[in-house]
């Protein structure tokens, strides 16, 4: 069947009859559905509040461009760290430096080209952390790590892993590349104040490894920080690094040796006991070390020593008396510049010889001060004839107390006045400007003090466990080895940095720290 068009004069069955009566004619609007007036009035507003609906995206897209900008104009610079394993590191995890996230981990890959044993980590830092990244900086991969003091990244077992990182020094230029550690440094390798780092050469390892101990008389003063071969493959470098407060126990005549190995003991009473730090030495090596009495000078970073075996029996017996501490003295404490006075003369009367005596003097504005023994003839000395050589000059004694050059500072000590040098004086003088005008006072107890020298030889430590008040001065402890070349040091107390006297060691040996009046 087809739809064929229908007359013109036809009309269509389905328009409405318009001579047909309307139904709804009557019914009331609101039956109808009619919409209020009141809304009516509304619908301007709603074609306003379509145009809205444009400006809200406009609005989102500007802000989301803003923020990116921002994001952008925050980051800082791009690095690529180079490590051995990845340890499950993955992009998105931080980089931290002191418990704080100074940057991220951008892509994690491995080593690229032909190199498949080796891990990518590219990262991302922040731009106010971009210093961070600079020559001498160390990166590493925290994980659960357990070493014999502590269990470190403890908090990866359930979180993330992180890269941490140690900053290199603050004058060092910036790097792009750098290569991961494989653990954890040590806590003496991130410390500010480093100290002292030392090479022991070895035969062999000794079962060594970085972490172990060096000992000073049982006593740890430093940590082994790398161990490996020499670049002759002739030998075992083992690098020590020796804690400030210890740096002065270690000198130029120390001896070094291995103390692996642990300690059992078994009794019937107390049964099977271990020495933890014992155990400690057996599984990573320890060292110990010793200095004799005339040790030198205390050594700086790169001094070389051999690594023995064993030691010997005298090594056990050396005890000499060593300053300990970051700092000798207070800061802006000045330690003072002695000049080296000897006195000569002869003796005897039908088998002659010659007598010396030296020492230390010290230039005060009131003259060289020195203990009295250093500006008196000596009674045994022939025809009453001694000379003193100090400063490059020499005098005769009597000439200096004939001319009233020699003064008298209590019973124990004595003055060489100014004008006995003229116009040199001034030069002698000139490099103890800074010790005159330090506090001076007198001991009214044991105190731990420093024993200072020529400005060569490093100074020495006397504990005050070490003194015993007598009268107005102090006697020093016969166990501590003084010589005759201490003669004449100058005391200062480690407390203040004040001048409380003056050493003297007599014939006898009893050293006494000597007030000045």
């Amino acid at each position: 069947m087809t739809d064929e068009p229908l007359p013109p004069d036809a009309q269509d069955p389905l328009a409405p009859d318009p001579d047909a009566p309307d139904p709804l004619a009557g019914v009331p609007d609101a039956a109808l559905g009619a919409v209020p007036d009141a809304l009516v009035e509304r619908e301007p507003k709603r074609r306003i509040g379509h145009g809205l609906v444009w400006i809200v995206p406009l609005l989102a897209l500007a802000a989301s461009a803003a923020l990116s900008w921002s994001a952008i104009e925050g980051r800082g610079p791009e690095i690529v760290l180079h490590a051995d394993h990845g340890y499950g590191i993955r992009a998105g995890d931080p980089v931290r430096y002191l418990g704080i996230d100074v940057g991220s981990v951008t892509d994690v890959a491995l080593g690229g080209g032909t190199d498949e044993s080796a891990v990518r980590l590219q990262v991302r830092m922040r731009k106010d952390a971009a210093d961070l990244a600079r020559a001498g900086t160390r990166f590493w991969i925290v994980r659960p790590y357990l070493t014999l003091d502590s269990v470190e990244g403890l908090e990866t077992l359930i979180g993330a892993r992180y890269v941490a990182l140690a900053p290199g020094p603050k004058e060092a230029e910036r790097r792009s590349q750098f290569t991961a550690l494989r653990e954890p440094p040590l806590d003496e390798e991130l410390s500010a104040e480093r100290g002292v780092e030392i090479v022991l050469e070895a035969p062999t390892r000794f079962g060594l490894q970085a972490g172990a101990r060096v000992a000073y008389r049982g006593v740890f003063i430093g940590t082994v920080v790398g161990v490996g071969l020499a670049s002759d493959a002739t030998s075992v470098e083992v690098r020590a690094l020796i804690r400030p407060a210890f740096a002065q126990l270690v000198r130029e005549n120390s001896v070094f040796w291995e103390t692996g190995g642990f300690e059992i003991d078994l009794s019937l009473t107390g049964g099977l006991k271990v020495d933890l730090d014992s155990l400690r030495s057996a599984l990573v090596g320890g060292i110990a070390v010793a200095t004799p009495i005339d040790g030198g000078p205390a050594v700086s970073t790169g001094w070389r020593f051999p690594l023995y075996a064993d030691p010997k029996d005298e090594w056990l017996q050396w005890a000499p008396p060593l300053p300990l501490g970051n700092d000798l003295l207070p800061p802006g404490a000045p330690l003072p510049k002695l000049l080296r006075g000897s006195l000569e003369w002869e003796q005897g009367r039908i088998l002659r010889s010659d007598g010396t005596r030296g020492g230390w003097m010290l230039a005060t504005p009131r003259g060289l001060l020195a203990p009295r023994d250093l500006l008196t003839v000596p009674a045994e000395a022939r025809e009453g004839v001694a000379r003193l050589q100090v400063a490059g000059r020499r005098f005769q004694i009597s000439e200096l107390e004939a001319g009233d050059l020699v003064e008298d500072l209590g019973p124990r000590l004595r003055i060489l006045r100014p004008g006995a040098f003229g116009e040199a004086w001034e030069g002698l003088m000139e490099p103890n400007e800074a010790i005159a005008t330090q506090p001076r006072r007198t001991l009214v107890a044991p105190e731990d003090l420093l024993l200072v020298r020529d400005s060569g030889r490093d100074p020495i430590g006397i504990d005050a466990s070490r003194l015993r008040m007598e009268g107005d001065g102090a006697l020093v402890d016969g166990r501590i080895p003084l010589s005759e070349d201490w003669h004449g040091s100058l005391a200062l107390a480690r407390s203040d940095g004040a001048v409380v006297g003056v050493l003297a060691v007599p014939a006898d040996g009893k050293a006494e720290i000597v007030p000045i009046p």
